[in-house]
């Protein structure tokens, strides 16, 4: 739903205002009753007016979109986290510690509710690392972390509750990232992940991409483990040239049986229908005039044992559907003209420096792939680190790069008009 361009201050709570009827309609309904007294005419009456209201207020025009901060959760902490999953309901947050590999609780009120982890070869463990966010149950009682090992649910004291590995002769050996980029969605008892990875055949082959397959599904009954989705035909990656194994990793989401895909660094959205054989829906090419992307290299100069990606390179950085949008978050790469006064610089000045030369930003488009608008993103916000819950936004605050800091943040955020 769009909101009416209210300026609030962070925290602040407006009413809600009583539906207010016109004088004619009054009028209408109350000639209506002494006539016929029929009170379901004027339910009708009023249904209708309340729908008129509620277009009136969607109408808002796709220029007027905008990022609204609500709120902020400060949570002290010392280290680097990253971001996997809000449970608005109980008020909950969690996060995951890439450094140590501990799984890190935290509240709404501010609060470090508890850390701990579940990484190693022991009969509880996830294995070494997980394959995406961890994601709460409904009920927010129980978290689900995904590895290439298996599929495991905790409570929140860390106990294991139910899962385990595998069942398959070889485990998958995916490739992907513990945090909120990398979502994956429960289909009755089985799991849509993110399932790419180097896969039977080097990268410098034809093979490689005929082969690739960018989803699965986790079955968590079975135990099995299911690839499909193979590269789009007009895909970018099937230009006979190599790629690196980082820059096709796709972004998914998945929202009223569609599920919406964004293979890697390339600029396009492919729908499909949910069930096999996931037939191609449409596919939307990203009309992004600056974006600038890498094209591969020749195979006989790629070395397939090697993983390095082109840090001038455009990146697709989230991919998240809302009850009316979808929302891709881009870093639109660098042109090359201008790459070499960045060529110097140390780690962390290249990243400050290149995200505020090139700020990250936001496509807004409606279900079916339809560009609305395009948002800058503020500098707070991670471009990559976000998530759609309860009808919000919420972005872990980008990387402090000047000093280390001892909390961890995360703004509310609604998008509206």
């Amino acid at each position: 739903m769009l909101f009416l361009r209210v300026q609030l201050k962070e925290g602040a709570r407006f009413p809600a205002k009583s539906l207010v009827f016109n004088a004619g309609f009054i009028s209408l309904a109350k000639s209506l009753i002494m006539k016929t007294s029929s009170f379901p005419v004027l339910i009708i009456l009023m249904l209708i007016f309340a729908c008129s209201e509620k277009n009136k207020l969607q109408s808002v025009h796709p220029n007027d979109i905008q990022f609204f901060k609500v709120d902020s959760v400060q949570i002290p902490y010392l280290g680097l986290l990253n971001l996997m999953d809000v449970h608005l309901p109980s008020g909950q947050l969690l996060f995951f510690n890439q450094q140590t590999g501990h799984l890190v609780l935290g509240s709404m009120r501010g609060e470090l509710i508890r850390e701990f982890s579940k990484q190693g070869d022991m009969p509880d463990s996830y294995g070494f690392f997980p394959l995406g966010a961890g994601k709460f149950s409904s009920n927010g009682k129980a978290f689900t972390i995904i590895s290439n090992q298996g599929v495991y649910t905790y409570d929140l004291e860390g106990n294991l509750v139910h899962g385990g590995r595998h069942r398959i002769t070889k485990l998958p050996a995916f490739s992907g990232r513990a945090s909120s980029d990398m979502e994956f969605f429960w289909v009755g008892d089985r799991i849509l992940t993110v399932g790419a990875g180097r896969g039977e055949y080097p990268r410098n082959t034809p093979e490689f991409y005929e082969n690739y397959q960018s989803l699965a599904w986790f079955d968590t009954l079975e135990r099995k483990v299911e690839q499909f989705m193979k590269l789009d035909e007009k895909s970018v990656f099937r230009n006979g040239m190599a790629h690196d194994i980082s820059h096709l990793t796709p972004r998914m989401a998945l929202a009223k049986d569609k599920i919406y895909l964004v293979q890697g660094i390339e600029p396009a959205l492919n729908m499909h229908s949910l069930t096999a054989p996931y037939e191609k829906i449409k596919r939307v090419d990203f009309d992004i005039s600056d974006y600038i992307f890498n094209q591969g290299e020749e195979f006989k100069k790629a070395d397939p044992r090697i993983i390095n990606p082109d840090m001038f390179s455009g990146r697709i950085e989230n991919l998240k559907v809302t009850d009316q949008y979808v929302l891709v978050s881009f870093f639109p790469g660098i042109p090359e003209r201008e790459q070499e006064k960045y060529q110097n610089l140390g780690w962390m000045d290249f990243l400050d420096k290149t995200r505020k030369d090139y700020n990250p930003r936001m496509l807004v488009m409606d279900l079916d792939g339809n560009l609305l608008t395009e948002l800058e993103i503020p500098l707070q916000f991670s471009e990559r680190q976000w998530l759609y819950r309860d009808g919000y936004l919420w972005f872990l605050a980008s990387l402090n790069l000047k000093e280390e800091e001892d909390f961890v943040k995360v703004y509310k955020v609604k998008l509206g008009g």
